[in-house]
């Protein structure tokens, strides 16, 4: 109905507004568009919306970034073709800043963000997050508090470390340089046994230590939108970072 209505090119323009109230507004009602499907967001895309995010993500009220930040969560919830614009727009980076920098609601929808795309993305867009170095910040938010966080961020690591075939080595090593494994190892003690599950299998399928364990062959959660196949070669190109 809102799109049918023709709205959507005149919402964009008021994303980059000189009042908050009316950004915070249209970044709202476009934001509520592109939680509905792919062709949906794809009218929102169309027009050009994720050149305002730059400015958006940058800044200097909370509020406002939170809310581009769950924009572009929901769009790396998308297809690959959404997902590689969020790349090819140069937002990675600043969604990571956020992550790092953000307040804790902001660092939330960042959490989210991220885990979508390594859902929803392909290996190399994949490869692109780690490269712009999400591991650091991603891994700190498991100190946080919140389950449903720390959840997403396991998510989003286990998700990660099955997508990256012969670089699975080179991201556990990053995973451990930053005190994410001593972090996950914490985890296992958690009250939330979906989090003690998550946690308990990153360890036992990728920090084990043990030789015969073949990470690029470990099952893949029915949720997770990925299922490797033993007899192909895909895992094993892994990332190139």
């Amino acid at each position: 109905m809102v799109i049918d209505s023709g709205v959507v090119p005149k919402l964009i323009p008021l994303l980059s507004h000189k009042e908050v109230k009316v950004q915070t507004a249209a970044l709202r009602a476009i934001g509520n568009i592109v939680t509905g499907t792919d062709e949906q967001t794809q009218v929102v895309l169309n027009c050009d919306a994720l050149s305002h995010f730059p400015a958006l993500l940058s800044h200097p009220k909370e509020k406002i970034c939170k809310e581009a930040v769950w924009f572009l969560s929901n769009i790396t919830a998308g297809n690959q073709m959404q997902v590689q614009a969020v790349i090819d727009a140069g937002l990675l980076p600043k969604i990571i800043n956020n992550l790092s920098k953000g307040d804790f609601q902001t660092q939330k929808e960042a959490a989210w963000a991220i885990s979508n795309l390594t859902i929803g993305g392909n290996k190399e867009q994949v490869a692109t997050l780690i490269r712009e170095g999400v591991i650091p910040p991603f891994c700190d938010l498991l100190n946080c508090k919140d389950a449903q966080v720390i959840q997403v961020v396991l998510d989003g690591i286990n998700n990660m470390l099955k997508m990256a075939g012969a670089e699975v080595e080179q991201l556990c090593t990053m995973i451990e340089e930053c005190n994410g494994l001593d972090k996950i190892e914490m985890l296992q003690n958690h009250d939330n046994i979906e989090i003690y599950k998550i946690a308990y299998d990153i360890i036992e399928q990728y920090f084990s230590g043990d030789a015969d364990d073949d990470p690029n062959l470990a099952p893949s959660a029915a949720d997770t939108g990925f299922q490797f196949d033993p007899n192909t070669n895909v895992p094993n190109e892994g990332f190139k970072f």
